[in-house]
């Protein structure tokens, strides 16, 4: 695409996402794939350096929010909330929605394979998109922006948290509203050995408040887990 089509497009696109851009070069570079700077023999590392600037600007939006609106949880929840907010799924989710995928360049090598589908490249060019939204309009216009399209998800996974471990994300809970710990047993077992099921319970010292099954120790703890979160504090999954 001609160079002069391309910038016009580009500035529609951010005009249509509420940006009115003051210096539309940074965003070219915010959305250039090192491959394509490599393949057009420009001396840049593409969008490298607006990636590790936006990284620490998105963390400090998400984790000023969580401490004005969450400042009662526990560090570690917050953290762990954080970690799993600005993770690479999460980021690479967010840059389809903002279509940043269509506007991404890449090498011709990286077109082939597929690249605009890469959850990686996907992440960076959204961490380097929010860099250079910074330093084109400021950390006020880039935290509003940011969280007038994205505090509704932020909300929802507070509220319906997507969990993989469930038997951490327990115990920072219970660490801040019982400063205990949570002990798991494993009542009984079942089955031959090729297809053993297990039978655990989660407790608070004597208290059992989630019972989970398995096919391996670790996976019915972690049902027990997920069960006392739900029990407890009516977390949907």
């Amino acid at each position: 695409m001609e160079e002069g089509l391309l910038r016009q497009k580009l500035k529609n696109w951010l005009i249509g996402l509420g940006i009115d851009p003051v210096d539309l070069k940074i965003y070219v570079e915010s959305l250039t794939h090192r491959s394509f700077a490599r393949e057009i023999n420009i001396q840049s590392r593409g969008n490298e350096q607006l990636e590790f600037l936006g990284d620490s600007v998105l963390s400090f939006i998400i984790t000023s929010y969580l401490y004005k609106n969450y400042g009662f949880f526990s560090e570690g929840r917050l953290a762990k909330i954080r970690s799993i907010l600005i993770s690479r799924a999460n980021l690479a989710h967010s840059a389809k929605n903002l279509k940043i995928d269509k506007y991404i360049l890449l090498s011709e090598n990286e077109e082939f394979t597929e690249g605009r589908k890469k959850e990686s490249i996907l992440a960076d060019a959204m961490e380097a998109f929010i860099g250079a939204l910074y330093i084109d309009k400021g950390i006020n216009f880039a935290g509003q922006w940011f969280l007038d399209r994205f505090e509704d998800s932020i909300e929802d996974f507070i509220k319906n948290p997507k969990i993989s471990d469930y038997k951490t994300y327990l115990q920072e809970i219970i660490q801040t509203d019982y400063l205990k710990l949570v002990k798991y047993n494993v009542e009984k077992s079942e089955g031959p050995d090729h297809k053993k099921v297990f039978y655990s319970i989660a407790m608070i010292d004597d208290r059992v408040i989630g019972h989970g099954s398995g096919n391996s120790k670790k996976e019915s703890e972690q049902q027990a887990a997920k069960d006392a979160l739900k029990s407890l504090y009516n977390v949907d999954f």
